[in-house]
């Protein structure tokens, strides 16, 4: 007699609302559906967490963080690293993570690229760290995700900014970006005591070209609050 057996998929439950700083900051531009969407993974995620962009991030940051005193060195390394990925996946079968993570990373290099003359003159102000600290911070009983992707400083040694890319191809959600920072802003105070100028919160935006910055009018620490409301609220009826 054959022994059938059925592998049963355990489904994971985030019982307390918990999200992704990407998750969060497109919650509010997004649909009534793209909403339900967000939710539903981040309070049943999948055991896939798709890689497109991970070696890109690495690159940037990594290289960013060497402070070359010519900034021309930084866009030479990205072309360089760009070339060398798109061969690199050219081994890989299209639908694979291996080849996704190295053919959308070189064109987020190309993406930098384009945008070295604005960034040039942005960046040549600050001492630049990656920031490799995992962090979240409690809004309205909603867990975020706080991690900025640098860490800015002036040549004394002192933390005054921070910094975040934005890498996928996907047109920015209405208040994406000032959300994002916000969390970001909020966390440096509460952990660290840290009080950032506007300026220095910087939004990179890749696929767009802008570089925008942290908003601090009452109307965007409104929104964190109230969107936050809303999710946890949400999170319990699904």
């Amino acid at each position: 007699m054959e022994n059938n057996q059925i592998e049963v998929k355990q489904i994971t439950i985030v019982e307390d609302p918990r999200l992704s700083l990407t998750q969060f900051s497109r919650y509010y531009g997004s649909t009534l559906n793209g909403r339900k969407r967000i939710l539903i993974g981040g309070k049943y995620p999948g055991d896939y967490i798709p890689k497109y962009y991970n070696i890109a991030r690495d690159i940037i940051t990594a290289t960013f963080s060497a402070n070359f005193d010519d900034y021309d060195l930084y866009f030479e390394e990205f072309r360089r690293h760009a070339v060398r990925l798109k061969k690199e996946a050219l081994v890989f079968s299209p639908k694979t993570d291996n080849y996704r993570n190295r053919y959308y990373s070189a064109g987020a290099l190309e993406g930098l690229i384009r945008m070295s003359d604005k960034l040039i003159p942005i960046l040549s102000k600050y001492v630049l760290n990656t920031n490799r600290k995992r962090a979240a911070i409690m809004v309205c009983g909603v867990k975020i995700s706080a991690k900025a992707d640098m860490l800015l400083f002036d040549l004394t040694g002192e933390q005054i900014g921070l910094l975040r890319f934005n890498f996928p191809q996907a047109r920015l959600r209405v208040k994406e970006a000032e959300l994002a920072l916000k969390v970001l802003k909020v966390y440096a105070k509460e952990t660290s005591d840290l009080t950032f100028k506007s300026k220095d919160c910087l939004f990179i935006d890749i696929p767009s070209g802008n570089v925008l910055i942290a908003q601090d009018n009452p109307g965007i620490e409104s929104l964190m609050t109230e969107t936050c409301t809303e999710i946890k609220k949400n999170w319990l009826a699904l």
